[in-house]
């Protein structure tokens, strides 16, 4: 079983950098992003210790049926209702990730009944985006499995045999196997309206969303405010999360005026706020008996970074604080996040 679902994946990861590279000239291009997470960057190793996403957006569309790849889900799409508009540019996205979460406490051999249970998840993820210079709307679906064919633990292997560490000792108590499904929608406004994106300026993106599925359901809300030099005509940077693609930056008559010289940086902050509803991670599998906590209601995201624009391309930093996400835990955590998105 474990070989067919590793074909798979070497087949999604190709069919994705194929997407990225074009198969024709009408298809070509698009926005690459990747995103790598780890609590490493804040000398730790536990609860949320790792995550990475690969994603791709296609070039501005006017209309879904513009590139081939929206073709088997075009169905689809003629009949949800908003995405359709004329007034937004539009883009068709994918992903492909990998989150990894332990306990505190992985030097135990046992079930841990009071700390977060051992788990894996990766996923696909397939989208839309529709966009304007004040506005963005993601609707992303993600697919993917939780326990052992998450590849997990192999994953967390590999790193810690490159970084010289041991290897975390209760993974047989990992979570089941489980197909999982959350889809999520998020909308981010951009204030105030920038028709010259030149010199030093700043701005604040407010967002909102709502994600429903078996691994992840919650409503969500918050902001990101940045300052910097030529800011780019983006929606932002955030942390990897089920609504996560790429930058997705506005272009061609929708676009602000650039300056004559491509070089641009800027500080940000952004604080994100959850309600949540479920987390497989926290709550168990939907299916069967497995270890489970007691999961906190309200969970705060509030980070701050850094990011350099060059042409086409951004580079981000930030660390991220994270509240307490179940009763049982010791304290809060702080993670780093890189990205770096592309557009060609």
């Amino acid at each position: 079983m474990k070989r067919h679902i590793t074909k798979s994946l070497i087949l999604l990861s190709l069919s994705l950098s194929s997407l990225a590279l074009g198969a024709g000239k009408d298809d070509a291009g698009g926005t690459l992003g990747v995103y790598i997470e780890n609590d490493a960057f804040a000398g730790t190793d536990r609860y949320y210790t790792s995550g990475v996403k690969l994603t791709w957006s296609s070039p501005d569309l006017e209309k879904y049926s513009d590139t081939r790849y929206a073709s088997p889900l075009l169905p689809l799409f003629d009949i949800l209702p908003f995405i359709n508009e004329k007034a937004y540019q539009k883009n068709l996205v994918f992903a492909l990730g990998q989150n990894i979460y332990t306990p505190d406490n992985t030097e135990a051999t046992g079930l841990l009944t009071n700390d977060r249970p051992y788990a894996g998840w990766l996923y696909l993820g397939v989208g839309v985006v529709w966009k304007n210079a004040e506005v963005r709307n993601a609707l992303v679906l993600n697919i993917g499995v939780v326990g052992s064919y998450s590849y997990a633990q192999e994953a967390q292997r590999i790193v810690h045999d490159l970084r010289g560490l041991g290897h975390p000792n209760g993974w047989d108590n990992q979570l089941h196997n489980e197909l999982g499904a959350t889809l999520v929608y998020e909308r981010t406004w951009r204030w105030p309206k920038q028709p010259r994106r030149i010199g030093l300026d700043w701005e604040v993106l407010p967002h909102a969303g709502v994600a429903l599925g078996n691994v992840q359901t919650y409503a969500n809300l918050g902001a990101e405010v940045r300052f910097g030099l030529n800011l780019p005509d983006d929606f932002g940077t955030g942390a990897i999360g089920p609504a996560t693609t790429t930058s997705t930056p506005v272009d061609g008559r929708m676009g602000a005026d650039r300056a004559w010289f491509d070089f641009g940086l800027y500080a940000f902050a952004r604080v994100d706020g959850r309600a949540v509803g479920h987390n497989i991670f926290l709550d168990g599998n939907t299916f069967g008996n497995s270890t489970s906590v007691n999961r906190n209601v309200f969970v705060a995201d509030i980070s701050v970074g850094a990011a350099a624009n060059f042409k086409n391309t951004k580079v981000a930093y930030a660390l991220v604080y994270r509240t307490k996400e179940f009763t049982e835990q010791e304290a809060a955590q702080v993670f780093g996040t890189v990205s770096l998105n592309w557009t060609f």
